[in-house]
């Protein structure tokens, strides 16, 4: 998963299942009223969802819909969420670099 610098589609088949041990999630409980969490994402420097240099900030999207999980083989984290489209689902997944984490509110 170390080439998933950015946001890369990853089918079931490519997933190492067996050497990802889960470790939690980034979804915040949903406000009085919310039925899902928020689509607005953080790029202040201009970068895009799927740029390897795009902030981390687990209060926006897609990170709010993220599972966060730990390869047993490299010790490398790596967050994970499901993209639902019209006719398709599509897991997505990115390396998590420390150094792009942000804290950032709505």
């Amino acid at each position: 998963m170390k080439h998933c610098l950015g946001w890369e589609s990853v089918s079931d088949d490519r997933w190492p299942a067996d050497q990802m041990q889960s470790k939690g999630t980034l979804r915040e409980p949903l406000q009085d009223g919310q039925t899902e969490p928020s689509f607005e994402e953080f790029h202040p420097d201009g970068t895009r969802y799927d740029s390897p240099q795009a902030p981390i900030a687990p209060k926006h999207f897609p990170y709010n819909r993220c599972d966060v999980f730990a390869c047993q083989k490299c010790g490398c984290g790596v967050m994970k969420y499901t993209e639902y489209g019209g006719y398709y689902v599509d897991n997505r997944v990115r390396l998590f670099n420390p150094e792009l984490l942000v804290d950032v509110s709505l």
